[in-house]
């Protein structure tokens, strides 16, 4: 076996390395368990596969790129493995990172093309695989800062599957365009201005694919505005149900203030006049006529107090028992927007999940406590029909095919604070534990 050949089949899937630490990059808070043994293992299995390809390479000569689909679907197998994310997910993020790595390798041969005009692309000079190494380091360098912000917080918060999807046919046919586009000898660049028309084609993909990228971004940054505002909306809608509850109580009320005197003036001639027959049905109807509060003070802070304002008018609406025992101060630190979405999260499960059991067995438990005064504690209880869908140890919607996404978002937002959300099950009782690490208070426009 040639060394040298062997020594530029390596060099040539160098490229895989770069990519994968590119790939990585904004999946490190969906790792399967510990990231430094993640890591370490996705590292040697994709050593391996490069060098077993490059030994195959170097012995057999197959065509350029023969072995390219091979190499791209065990990778991506080695990397989704790795993850505890979707396919959609992980496969939009891989054609996004492959696709624009392949770019670079396009300008290694179209270099490769110009120093050796009567060469082939299945005999790939030394100095330019060389090139398409440092290439693909280059292009990871250029662009693991914004795949870290950015491409972050895209996986860690956007988790509508649609808008992965439409995305991979898009980044594929980028991909496919690179694939094509690679002259399989020389000589047909030196030919009148192929030379001038593969560089020209070939930055302006370049430029649009990127172009393109930076609208995918911004279309699911807006998107998660969208869910956001929705969400800040829903908490002031509930606020407002609330206070216009509390509104319509004290107005029922004024009336039977004003008249208190007059009714206190006549059961005090009814007890004097020993007509005790005419007091008591007199009270009674006085009983009775009184308004019925609609809302309870269950704690401090005012989002959450609406919020389980309406949870528990939406419980007696289902007759399922509620138990709310709340310990929670104004100022937890805590956005009320991410607080009383896991609570609304927490609440409207419990409460939907009892649909489907006898009335007398529906019951929600659900405590909040603050403890060493610097954590807080949210622990639910709720009746169910016993029977969880589950994919390995994820739950799934009962409501629709899927993971459920309450509950990925009441995970998420426990740990966007450095918290944790673990929810369980014991025959026909669901427990859902949440513990939210509060930091010092910050302005926040629903407080």
């Amino acid at each position: 076996m040639n060394l040298q050949r062997l020594f530029i089949s390596f060099l040539s899937l160098f490229m895989a390395f770069p990519s994968a630490v590119l790939l990585f990059t904004p999946m490190m808070d969906k790792l399967k368990g510990d990231a430094k043994t993640v890591l370490k293992k996705a590292f040697w299995q994709l050593f391996f596969l490069v060098a077993a390809l490059s030994l195959f390479e170097a012995a057999y000569h197959p065509p350029y790129n023969t072995l390219l689909p091979l190499l791209l679907v065990i990778s991506y197998l080695i990397y989704h493995d790795a993850l505890d994310v979707p396919v959609h997910k992980s496969l939009s993020i891989f054609f996004l990172v492959i696709t624009y790595m392949s770019f670079f390798a396009n300008f290694a041969v179209g270099f490769d093309a110009w120093i050796h005009p009567t060469g082939t692309v299945n005999e790939l000079s030394l100095q330019a695989a060389a090139l398409k190494a440092l290439l693909s380091v280059f292009a990871a360098a250029i662009s693991i800062v914004p795949m870290h912000k950015l491409g972050t917080q895209m996986v860690n918060e956007f988790d509508i599957s649609r808008g992965y999807i439409i995305s991979i046919p898009v980044w594929g046919i980028f991909l496919g365009f690179n694939l094509l586009i690679v002259p399989r000898k020389y000589e047909t660049l030196h030919v009148n201005l192929m030379q001038i028309a593969y560089w020209g084609v070939l930055i302006l993909l370049l430029i649009l694919f990127l172009l393109l990228t930076m609208l995918f971004y911004y279309i699911v940054n807006d998107l998660m505005k969208a869910a956001e505002a929705m969400e800040r909306n829903r908490i002031l809608e509930i606020q407002e149900s609330a206070y216009l509850a509390q509104q319509r109580y004290m107005n029922e009320t004024a009336k039977v203030r004003h008249d208190f005197k007059h009714t206190i003036g006549i059961l005090d001639m009814l007890l004097k006049n020993e007509d005790y027959r005419a007091a008591e049905v007199y009270l009674d109807d006085y009983i009775a006529a009184q308004p019925k509060n609609e809302t309870w003070t269950f704690c401090g802070n005012t989002a959450v107090n609406a919020l389980l304002n309406y949870y528990a008018q939406m419980a007696k609406t289902e007759d399922t028992a509620l138990d709310l025992s709340v310990e929670l101060p104004e100022n937890t630190g805590i956005s009320d927007i991410d607080l009383c979405s896991i609570l609304g999260n927490i609440l409207e499960n419990a409460i939907l999940a009892g649909s489907g059991i006898p009335f007398e067995e529906r019951f929600v438990d659900l405590v909040i406590r603050v403890k060493s005064g610097s954590r807080l504690y949210i622990v639910a209880t709720n009746a169910f029909d016993g029977n969880p869908r589950m994919h390995g140890d994820e739950y799934l919607s009962t409501r629709k095919t899927g993971p459920g996404l309450g509950l990925r978002s009441i995970r998420e937002t426990a740990e966007k604070y450095g918290g944790s959300a673990r929810f369980t099950h014991v025959e026909k009782e669901f427990h859902t534990d949440v513990v939210l690490p509060m930091k010092p208070a910050e302005t926040d426009p629903i407080s």
